[in-house]
């Protein structure tokens, strides 16, 4: 709503700037008018056409030098207008409409900066721990299957040994090796959490 009111004061800013450079293009420049100018020759010169006659065909006939005269004094405002004048205008307005909009902005984005930070540590806390307990849940399953795995493993071995073949003897999986990958999982797990916590003082 307060960007929409924005949108509004701002153009109907510039339209009010447009109307005021387009007010100069049909008033004749303060120069236009000064002795020893072209402007001014062709003027008289314009003039001294038309009054030969009492009808309007000598108006009709002049209406091209008043063209020519009329256009000597409007391209020079109008090149102005383009290439400096209504650019600057433009700014200017643009400036004192929207900056104080932008810093209101930055300074609430600033006041919620703490608010976001706890929010986000609390996020990922939540996630780290969801985490844990997934791969816990994850680890037992595993080691059931190992349990069982290495029960088999077992009864193959007993039969095994009894036909002599001790060479052959399968290899059982112990719960070390299990209980230490999944220490180098959360130990990779907690410096992630702890590398994003970080990030958040950052700036």
């Amino acid at each position: 709503m307060e960007l929409k009111l924005l949108e509004n004061v701002v153009s109907q800013a510039l339209v009010n700037e447009a109307r005021v450079e387009c007010d100069r293009f049909v008033r004749e420049s303060p120069r236009f008018y000064d002795e020893g100018t072209f402007s001014i020759y062709q003027f008289r010169q314009t003039l001294q056409q038309t009054s030969q006659g009492y009808d309007c065909e000598s108006m009709v006939e002049a209406e091209p030098a008043i063209k020519q005269l009329l256009k000597l004094d409007f391209e020079p405002k109008v090149l102005q207008t383009i290439r400096k004048t209504f650019r600057q205008t433009i700014n200017q307005t643009l400036k004192r409409n929207l900056l104080p909009m932008a810093d209101k902005q930055a300074d609430e984005i600033l006041q919620q900066y703490s608010q976001a930070r706890a929010y986000l540590e609390k996020t990922l806390a939540q996630e780290a721990e969801e985490k844990i307990i997934s791969n816990r849940q994850l680890l037992s399953t595993v080691e059931q299957k190992i349990s069982a795995y290495n029960q088999a493993v077992k009864a193959i071995n007993g039969c095994i040994q009894a036909i002599g073949l001790y060479e052959h003897l399968l290899p059982v999986i112990s719960k070390s090796d299990v209980v230490t990958s999944n220490e180098n999982y959360e130990e990779v797990s907690d410096h992630v959490f702890l590398e994003s916590s970080e990030s958040l003082y950052v700036g």
